[in-house]
């Protein structure tokens, strides 16, 4: 199973958190999770009270989860349609993203200059990575909203910048065309990295050589 699991699953989860039980389910298959979960992910000082039913059902309502015991732990439907899910005790914890932590190491891949890879307070959706001599790189992982998230960057610089993406997925041909109009870069992680397993990432092309391409393609 290729690294592409991992950025699709984060492309899902807005708050790049939830419970361990949805982690393992969606990546425990995938060679290098345990590689991520050790590097990437922390648990939170809280446990949940919901879980995601999976179950094919019109209503699509949470699970409740419902502790009698640490050894008797169960995810009921709220509508009692559908049989009980037995969870253990870890399986109720809340794990997030270490979001710095990975910032860092992709920086560290790419060779962008890591000032501190904070959220900027204008666009809740996008990090600032740093700097790639002299360009400035971004990174969001929320991209059902990026033509909002690109048009805010572009009226922020006036001039080309680079926007890392978890995958292309959600790149549509218009995207694309204002992308070569203005001279932009986007980069996949899915495409251009790979996790190793020390926990850093491989590139498969520099970003000088990204952005070559923009220029040729011109």
């Amino acid at each position: 199973m290729e690294n592409r699991i991992l950025w699709e699953y984060l492309e899902e989860l807005p708050e790049q958190e939830t419970v361990w039980h949805d982690w393992s389910r969606r990546l425990s298959g995938w060679y290098f999770f345990n590689t991520f979960y050790t590097h990437y992910l922390k648990i939170k000082d809280k446990r949940a009270k919901l879980l995601e039913c999976t179950t094919p059902c019109e209503h699509n309502c949470p699970r409740r989860i419902l502790d009698k015991s640490p050894s008797d732990i169960t995810a009921v439907c709220p509508l009692d349609e559908s049989a009980p899910i037995k969870l253990t005790f870890k399986d109720t914890l809340i794990y997030f993203l270490r979001l710095e932590t990975l910032h860092q190491a992709l920086c560290v891949s790419l060779q962008i200059e890591y000032p501190s890879g904070i959220k900027l307070p204008e666009y809740d959706s996008v990090w600032h990575l740093g700097d790639y001599s002299g360009t400035e790189v971004y990174i969001t992982y929320r991209t059902a909203i990026l033509p909002d998230t690109i048009s805010s960057l572009y009226l922020l610089h006036q001039k080309p910048f680079i926007l890392i993406v978890p995958t292309m997925k959600n790149v549509t041909p218009e995207i694309q065309k204002f992308i070569d109009k203005n001279d932009f870069v986007l980069l996949s992680i899915q495409d251009e990295l790979r996790l190793q397993p020390d926990g850093s990432f491989k590139p498969k092309r520099s970003i000088s050589e990204c952005m070559n391409l923009v220029i040729k393609a011109k």
